[in-house]
């Protein structure tokens, strides 16, 4: 005889008719419509949509994600974030962490608020300007961004390449850090040597910033760095005006040097004085003018009355 198997329980029965009423009678076998989203069977298709339709649990939320809140229709979530104060659009100004509600707003704000004015920075003296010409102004004027001119005495500093050389400090202090970073010694071949190139190049100097002919221009110039006014008209005016002066050579050239824009040389009362000055700062100039009449005629009447030593420690 042909059996009639259950799938679903495997038992077995002597009919297909007994198997049908089985499935039809037996709980195990009753369709089952189930709720994936609470795990729960019904019935009927019927009975699962009326529980999707009727449950608090399956009622289609729509979530704020900016607040963590929910709301049964997508026209309550728009109406609560547009009459919601936390989700007001922020325009935020990152330079000041102050925040507006509108790009006009912000603008606004970017324009008039000095704290956000351009700000156009010199990387060398860390000063800023409100404008690329008012910078470029200033790197062009400023004494501190000019390139060294090409002097005697810059020429003799900068030929030693791992020193490093400041031409806006006097030529007396360079010289003394130039002797400290090379550890000179005096009387050594190396000082010696330094002392003399230093010597010519303050002489160079000279003649560069006052003449190197007896002319007015070259008397003018001197007259002004003792503050004589007015100035003299004749040469021998000017020659009889600074006679009694007593004044240091290297303060100056570094007077010249320093563009000529500082009040007037210190002048001194007596050569003795000028002696006593010029050792104990080591502003020394070497006197190595003869009496031919030759040379420089400016530096040869500032020297008239100094004594010609034959080492390096006298004006």
């Amino acid at each position: 005889m042909e059996m009639a198997w259950c799938n679903n329980c495997y038992r077995s029965f002597k009919s297909q008719e007994a198997l049908e009423q089985h499935i039809q009678n037996s709980p195990a076998h009753i369709p089952s419509f189930d709720c994936f989203l609470c795990n729960r069977s019904f019935k009927s298709q019927e009975a699962l949509e009326q529980h999707i339709q009727n449950s608090p649990a399956h009622i289609p939320s729509f979530d704020c994600v900016l607040c963590n809140r929910s709301f049964k229709s997508q026209e309550a979530l728009e109406q609560h974030i547009q009459n919601s104060p936390a989700h007001i659009p922020s325009f935020d100004c990152f330079l000041c962490n102050r925040s507006f509600k509108s790009q006009e707003a912000l603008e606004q704000h970017i324009q008039n608020s000095p704290a956000h004015f351009p700000s156009f920075d010199c990387d060398l003296c860390k000063r800023s300007f409100k404008s690329l010409l008012a910078l470029e102004q200033h790197i062009q004027y400023s004494s501190a961004h000019l390139a060294p001119p090409s002097t005697p005495l810059n020429r003799f500093f900068q030929s030693f390449p791992q020193f490093e050389f400041d031409p806006n400090l006097p030529a007396a202090v360079s010289y003394a850090r130039l002797q400290q970073f090379y550890g000179w010694k005096r009387g050594s071949v190396d000082s010696e040597e330094a002392w003399t190139k230093y010597q010519d190049a303050l002489r160079e100097e000279f003649s560069l910033w006052f003449g190197s002919e007896n002319d007015l221009a070259a008397w003018h110039s001197l007259c002004r760095a003792v503050n004589l006014h007015p100035l003299p008209k004749t040469c021998s005016q000017c020659k009889t005006a600074i006679r009694k002066l007593y004044i240091n050579i290297v303060d100056l050239i570094d007077w010249a040097r320093g563009g000529r824009n500082v009040g007037g040389i210190r002048q001194f009362e007596s050569l003795t004085e000028l002696r006593e000055y010029s050792k104990k700062s080591h502003k020394i100039f070497h006197n190595t003018l003869d009496d031919s009449g030759d040379g420089d005629v400016v530096l040869r009447h500032l020297l008239r009355f100094i004594h010609r030593r034959v080492d390096n420690q006298d004006e």
